[in-house]
């Protein structure tokens, strides 16, 4: 028994009872629940109450069911801590994994449906699904073809979708993503269109082998730690028939960590353990997880043409030598080689591009200047590690033009400093981090360490405190001799650890001299003397035009009161406003650059530095960068091939298509594109590690993961005339890779007109090839994420461009969208709230998955999926089924004939749902055509149904029912096809039908009178519920008022003359998109207006008042209709015809429409006066005034 056995075993048996406890707790509630997060990394499924409630109430469950809960409650726990990794080196692998026998008893007792419950409206769509799915296939719904070079022009839309990465199983996140290809691709095909919509999968580049070697050490850690346990080691016994099968224990780091190692990351995505040492060859992630993606898309019903499916690398040899053919066009004139700074991964040996990232995507090297502060007396002591090389302290800088204002330096007292020997024999005192950068930078001097990690060579380790005081010689300075000084804000994650201090300049500089300066209990406790500090007054070194001080950072402290260098934001903002100032209005004020512009003379000033010795260069990350094989990159200057993204003619080019040719769907996306082709810069497009197709001239390069996929869209076109496809048995056209030669290629992609000579391959196969190309090219749409803007989208216009001259080829339209939340919450696994795409169809289908994707959001905005709507969706889904069956199947009984007032006005509210729906699909606004072909039809047929009294004409039933099928199809293909097929018995595929444009124009009077309608009826209810439910009083309570019978609507046909005078006025105000006066004082032009003026004074008194309620409650709910002087139709005769309905709404015995400019028998002075135009008021009879009359 090793030493903490006994610890463990108290740990072991704490967690068991409050494991026990847990379990006794819920006994006590009748309906608990187990958090499922607890038991395993899958989504908790949406209740089976939420779907189908069979039973009003759930039985009381037998005791004797949580008797297995009570057994495995210690279990549980222990598994809970085993699964975050907390206790996993005592406790048995096979239990860990969630295989116990007991375990799997609890999950079961979660995820088992209540008795009285079931899912069985989910399992019906699914069953429909499956068949749907089937059918597409037989009839081969989606694989399309150029049209014969006879056929007349026809028009085509191209669809992609960036190929997801294959290191995993697709997720909600694509699956939201995706949908936005899908739904366009779908309402293309309804408007008449040819389109294509293919999909790959993507799997060159670090991601994959950085795993695989992760993988690879995690097992041999967790084999490594098998021996250390003797439980583990009997298990290991059991197991030994099968040598592939590893148990054992997390690395230290993990287990400290509480995160997931490679090893629980695969378990988590369902693989078992003896299938996961297979995953340590790269190539075996390409053969597992691609079929599981074309399954999981299939399931989703994406209308994808899977003949042109292809997976990256040179695993599928003819994209391979695509990829080859693109790099050597882009060699005749954008493609370099040399030494460049890029983002690097120390462990993989290589440039770390963005998709290479686990963290940081996006980050730059960013250049600094390395100033060297001498340190002009080493202490002796340290001599013995140092010898006799000059040691400097190195602070790196952005403003090398301020170094005349040098005052002193700064350290961090607690920060860990390392003098480090660099390749020119000086030694340089600063971070470790920043060492290995300059390492990389071929500044420093690298050893490697008996594990083959390489380590800057570092002679002496001291602390911040260790350095205080150390006299300095600062280059440029005014002062011979400065001193090191404690600052205590000093980030060592950023620079050197080192800061050179500029008290003019630099606000921090500024308040942290000024507080050893005045504060001598510091000085006491950081050991700092007076001499090192007092005498050092601020050196001014820029005039800023138009200011007061010379020296911006004392004047901008002494006007934001900054007390103290702690004071960090006040001082950020300081900084900020220093800074800009200084770098865009400054003026040298000493030096030989005086009177000069900083701007123009802060590279000069930077170069005559290094050229002199008293600084270097230096790069290093923005920000923080891990690379997806786990360690923190650096900045090397790498000797590699770059594109150059940074060439003026190039960059020019693709601005003006962005600028002129180009859709976007959002200023805000444009914009951020338009910025991405500015910013882009030279990009290092090679590496050694990884996967990939390598570069033709030089092999020993791949090429990385961004650059590979940025024009293969042009092969899709021919992909499955050309390869096998990755998702179907279908084989080419026995095409050998070798015949794919570049001038094949040139042909091919209208590159040159001419046939390539000598080729293997058929003439008419190479001239279908190109047809294919010519009538599919360009690309119409591509989707994507946003954060795809900054790096694949905008390199695909570059690619394209450098390929291809003529724009006419080049993309025509991107569409980005926000990331998606999951009930509001980023998507986690730790949260519980993670869905893989098959998890999600599983527990609600794939159809109310996608309704609930395009009800989630559009936009850059981030997007948020609710699991309780998508469960509502089920029984929406469901419920509309049922009415379709019944209604096809009352058909031949409803009224037919000449349509009436109402099925006129229903009609055409079907035209405008899907007028409205298909400028919202054209716009890319799905959550709006969704409102539009789902809530607002469902709203109709119920209204429909509510003001008929179910007297419903059968020829607009059909109409909606069928309308409704084709313009929702995009959204919910399957539930549309299944209705389609099977209960409006149609022979036509519902998704490749014409969209059903209205017969005619929508009548906007038509559509006035069903607004007017829906109304009226709303605010008579409003008016009868007052009545009915009375604000109840403190005295004793009475009998309810007797319920209304009888009423009196009155309609003004016009507004009376003095109002017409105002509505007259207020027509003349400029109003907001909201329906909001731009000028806010809009009153007084009201009160001022020459045509009210002349108002008898107990007019005018009313005039404020009803300007008032027309703009503030009036305009908002109506819009500009609000301020008509006369309603396009009679209003009283519409009431009339419709007294029937109203009074059925209302539970009237009698109905009276009325003039409102006429008296009435019974009063109703303030109905009268409230009625106006469009504006109807009712008046409720009492019982005695119902008598009376």
């Amino acid at each position: 028994v090793d030493s903490d056995f006994f610890g463990t075993l108290g740990t072991v048996m704490f967690f068991a009872i409050l494991g026990w406890l847990l379990a006794a707790v819920l006994l006590l509630e009748k309906d608990a629940q187990w958090p499922r997060a607890f038991l395993t990394a899958k989504p908790l499924e949406l209740s089976p109450r939420a779907l189908e409630v069979q039973s009003s109430e759930r039985p009381k469950a037998e005791s004797s069911r949580y008797i297995p809960v009570l057994g495995v409650g210690s279990v549980a726990m222990l598994g809970i801590f085993g699964r975050q990794g907390l206790w996993r080196r005592r406790l048995p692998r096979a239990l860990l994994a969630g295989r116990s026998p007991k375990l799997v008893e609890v999950r079961t007792l979660v995820t088992r449906p209540a008795e009285g419950q079931s899912f069985a409206r989910r399992d019906q769509l699914l069953d429909m699904e499956k068949e749907m799915q089937q059918l597409w296939s037989e009839k081969k719904a989606y694989e399309e073809d150029a049209p014969n070079e006879d056929v007349a022009d026809e028009d085509k839309f191209f669809v992609t979708f960036p190929y997801p990465y294959m290191n995993g199983k697709l997720h909600l996140g694509h699956a939201f993503s995706i949908t936005k290809s899908e739904f366009a691709a779908r309402f293309a095909r309804l408007t008449g269109k040819r389109v294509l919509f293919p999909f790959a999968f993507h799997c060159t580049g670090m991601p994959i082998s950085a795993a695989a070697l992760k993988l690879e050490q995690c097992i041999a850690e967790r084999q490594g730690g098998l021996a250390a346990s003797t439980e583990e080691a009997a298990e290991s016994e059991e197991n030994s028939a099968d040598p592939s099968v590893f148990k054992g224990k997390k690395s230290k780091a993990e287990a400290k960590s509480g995160g997931l190692d490679q090893y629980d990351i695969m378990l988590a995505l369902g693989i078992q353990d003896e299938d996961i040492p297979k995953f340590t060859e790269p190539t075996h992630w390409l053969e597992y997880f691609p079929p599981l993606a074309v399954r999981d898309l299939k399931r989703m019903g994406a209308a994808v043409d899977w003949r042109r499916s292809f997976i990256t690398t040179d695993i599928s040899p003819a994209y391979d030598a695509f990829i080859r053919w693109q790099f050597k066009k882009l060699r005749e004139k954008y493609l370099a080689n040399g030494k460049r700074q890029s983002i690097f991964s120390v462990t993989t040996k290589q440039p770390c591009a963005d998709h290479d990232r686990a963290e940081g995507e996006g980050v730059n090297p960013q250049e600094y200047t390395l100033i060297k502060l001498k340190v002009k007396e080493v202490p002796s002591e340290w001599k013995e590690s140092l010898g006799d090389a000059d040691v400097f302290l190195v602070a790196a800088t952005l403003r090398p033009e301020t170094m005349y204002g040098q005052t002193n330096c700064f350290v961090l007292p607690e920060g860990e400093y390392g003098f480090f020997r660099m390749l020119s024999g000086e030694v340089f005192v600063c971070t470790r981090r920043s060492a290995l950068n300059m390492c990389y930078q071929d500044l420093g001097e690298l050893k490697t360490l008996p594990s083959g990690e390489e380590e800057p060579v570092c002679l002496l380790h001291k602390t911040g405190q260790d350095l205080v005081g150390l006299p300095l010689e600062a280059p440029l300075a005014s002062y011979d001799t400065v001193y090191a000084l404690p600052m205590l804000t000093i980030s060592m994650q950023k620079g050197t650890g080192i800061v050179t201090s500029v008290p003019a300049e630099a606000p921090d500089d500024y308040a942290c001299l000024a507080d050893w300066k005045k504060r001598a209990n510091w000085r006491e406790q950081y050991g700092v003397k007076e001499e090192w500090c007092q005498p050092f007054d601020v050196v001014e070194i820029l005039d800023i035009p138009d200011s007061e001080c010379s020296a911006s950072a004392p004047a901008i402290c002494e006007q934001m009161k900054i007390e103290s260098h702690r004071d960090k934001d006040k001082l950020a903002a300081a900084k900020q406003e220093v800074y800009k100032k200084g770098f865009y209005e400054g003026v040298m004020k000493v030096g030989p650059h005086a009177g000069k512009k900083v701007q123009d003379v802060k590279p000069l000033i930077r170069q005559e530095m290094i050229d002199s010795k008293q600084a270097v260069p230096y790069y290093e990350p923005e920000g923080k960068v891990v690379a997806r094989s786990g360690d923190e990159c650096v900045v090397a200057l790498c000797d590699q091939w770059y594109l150059k993204y940074s060439d003026e003619d190039w960059t020019k080019r693709v601005r003006d298509h962005v600028e002129t040719n180009f859709e976007m769907f959002s200023d805000a996306a444009k914009n951020n594109l338009n910025h991405a082709v500015g910013w882009l810069g030279d990009w290092a497009c090679s590496r050694t590690f990884g996967l990939g197709t390598k570069l033709p001239w030089d092999e020993q390069w791949l090429i990385e993961s961004l650059s590979d996929s940025t024009v293969y869209m042009a092969y899709y076109t021919v992909a499955h005339l050309i390869q096998k496809s990755a998702a179907m048995d279908e084989d080419s056209h026995g095409i050998s890779p070798a015949d794919l030669t570049e001038e094949v290629f040139d042909f091919v992609f209208c590159i040159k007109d001419e046939l390539p000579a000598d080729s293997a391959i058929p003439v008419e196969l190479l001239e279908k090839m190109r047809r294919e190309f010519k009538f599919w090219y360009p690309v119409d749409l591509r989707c994507s994420g946003k954060d795809l803007i900054q790096n694949h989208l905008t390199m695909s216009l570059f690619n394209h461009a450098a390929v291809w001259e003529d724009p006419k080829l080049w993309p025509k339209a991107f569409f980005c969208n926000g990331h998606v939340m999951v009930d509001s919450e980023k998507m986690s696994k730790s949260k519980g709230n993670f869905l893989t795409l098959e998890e999600s169809i599983a527990a609600y289908s794939a159809d109310a998955v996608r309704i609930t994707c395009a009800d989630s959001g559009d936009g850059l905005s981030d997007a948020n999926f609710s699991r309780e709507n998508c469960g509502k969706t089920i029984l929406k889904l469901t419920a509309l089924q049922a009415w379709a069956e019944e209604s096809v199947q009352k058909l031949p009984t409803m009224r037919t004939g000449d349509l009436n007032f109402l099925d006129l006005i229903f009609e055409n509210e079907i035209s405008i749902c899907i007028n409205n729906a298909h400028k919202s699909y054209s716009e890319m606004a799905f959550s709006e055509a969704l409102r539009a072909v789902w809530f607002d039809m469902e709203n109709l047929r119920s209204q429909y149904s509510i003001l008929s009294n179910g007297d419903v004409n059968a020829s607009v039933i059909k109409r909606l029912l069928e309308t409704q099928m084709v313009a929702l199809s995009p959204i919910a293909p399957h539930f549309c096809e299944f209705l389609w097929q099977k209960v409006l018995k149609r022979d036509s595929l519902v998704v490749k039908e014409k969209w059903p444009t209205p017969p005619k124009e929508t009548d906007a009077v038509l559509a006035r009178q069903y607004e007017l309608i829906q109304g009226t009826l709303r605010s008579f209810r409003l008016s009868l519920d007052k009545i009915k439910n009375p604000k109840k009083k403190k005295k004793a309570p009475t009998a309810p008022p007797p319920v209304p019978k009888r009423a009196v609507i009155f309609v003004a046909k016009a507004y009376k003359d003095w109002q017409v005078e105002v509505l007259k006025v207020l027509q003349q105000l400029e109003l907001t998109d909201e329906n909001e006066p731009v000028e806010k004082d809009y009153m007084k032009q009201v009160r001022e207006a020459e045509s009210l003026k002349e108002l008898p004074k107990q007019v005018f008194k009313q005039v404020m008042p009803f300007a008032s309620f027309v703009m503030t409650r009036d305009l908002k709910a109506r819009g500009p209709e609000a301020l008509e002087l006369q309603l396009p139709f009679d209003e009283a005769k519409m009431l009339q015809d419709l007294c029937e309905v109203i009074k059925l709404q209302l539970g009237l015995e009698e109905l009276e429409i009325a003039d409102a400019d006429e008296e009435h028998a019974l009063g109703f002075q303030q109905q009268r006066e409230a009625a106006g135009p469009g504006k109807p008021q009712i008046a409720f009879l009492q019982e005695e005034l119902a008598a009376a009359a």
